[in-house]
């Protein structure tokens, strides 16, 4: 599978009053065309910054990338300039954002939103009102002449939803960044939104970045998982392997506190002590160690690497033919 985005080595820190802060370390990945990737993890764990680095959208000048590679076709945008960088995003790229009502500009109608992304890129504003058209009946939404006339806080959460993607689709990226795209949406407009961006995969081979902590749309979308706890990545594997047999103890405590949808006598969700670690005061050695059930001496002192295991790759000292919890 050919790779659309390669991404080696990538550590960004924040500069904060007390000095810098890594917030993503040394991450590396690839997704092929076509692919869903999902990545996961706690709220704080990296996710976000780590793609809004990826974009070159990371808070400048606070955040800065020290290191790494984003390489999108053959070019690494770490290098490039910024107006190289600008004719991708949106074109090359997109992003779907947490939440549609503070993405979208209030003061703005949605068609007006929208086709500023494709005239933005070059599109003559004949075609890019046609494409308007076209896009906001690509996600499902009715009437869209009278829609494109509208202004965000007209339409509902689920609607508002689909303006966001259809506005990242506009120009068919070829990848398709997703960040908590469910988020705040009840069951059926979360399916519904699912379910659109599939069919939207399957009709252009975008490849996908899912980003959320809900496991059960992972278990639904994504073909590849990642995830990440305090920067790092920590395990990375194929979706059903993972969640047959995790490698690393975080994976297995944030599956086991899926609530089962079978069985007349439910035993009480499995829980993972204490909370993530602020960045800046992160523990030396692996930063899980303290809330991890399967901690040795050595989890203390060093960050163990990605290690290929029997499903997945993980970065745990102890194999989980020697854990006891």
């Amino acid at each position: 599978m050919t790779p659309v985005l390669s991404v080696r080595g990538l550590t960004t820190v924040l500069h904060l009053a007390d000095g810098p802060v890594e917030v993503v370390k040394d991450v590396s990945f690839e997704i092929g065309e076509g692919e869903t990737v999902a990545l996961v993890g706690e709220s704080g764990s990296g996710k976000s910054m780590t793609m809004l680095s990826v974009m070159g959208l990371h808070p400048q000048p606070t955040a800065e990338i020290v290191r790494g590679e984003v390489v999108l076709g053959d070019v690494d945008l770490v290098g490039a300039d910024e107006r190289y960088r600008r004719s991708v995003r949106g074109s090359a790229m997109a992003m779907v954002y947490q939440d549609p009502m503070t993405s979208l500009n209030p003061l703005m109608r949605i068609g007006a939103q929208i086709e500023e992304v494709l005239t933005a890129h070059g599109t003559p504003r004949r075609t890019a009102e046609q494409r308007v058209l076209e896009v906001l009946a690509d996600v499902g939404i009715p009437q869209p002449a009278r829609a494109a006339r509208a202004f965000p806080h007209e339409f509902s959460g689920g609607m508002r939803q689909r303006v966001v993607i259809a506005m990242a689709i506009a120009l068919r990226p070829a990848l398709l960044i997703a960040d908590e795209p469910t988020t705040a949406l009840d069951v059926t407009i979360q399916q519904q939104i699912i379910a659109l961006v599939r069919r939207l995969q399957a009709e252009t081979g975008t490849a996908v970045m899912w980003i959320t902590h809900d496991l059960g749309v992972v278990a639904r979308v994504a073909s590849r998982l990642l995830v990440m706890y305090a920067g790092h990545l920590v395990e990375t594997g194929p979706t059903r392997g993972v969640f047959a047999q995790p490698e690393h103890p975080y994976t297995a405590g944030l599956i086991g506190a899926i609530p089962p949808v079978r069985g007349a006598e439910r035993a009480p969700l499995r829980q993972i002590p204490g909370a993530p670690p602020d960045a800046a005061h992160a523990p030396a050695g692996c930063p899980f160690h303290p809330r991890c059930p399967e901690a040795v001496q050595r989890c203390e002192q060093d960050m163990p690497p990605l290690t290929q295991r029997e499903v997945s790759a993980a970065a745990c000292w102890v194999p989980p033919s020697e854990w006891v919890a």
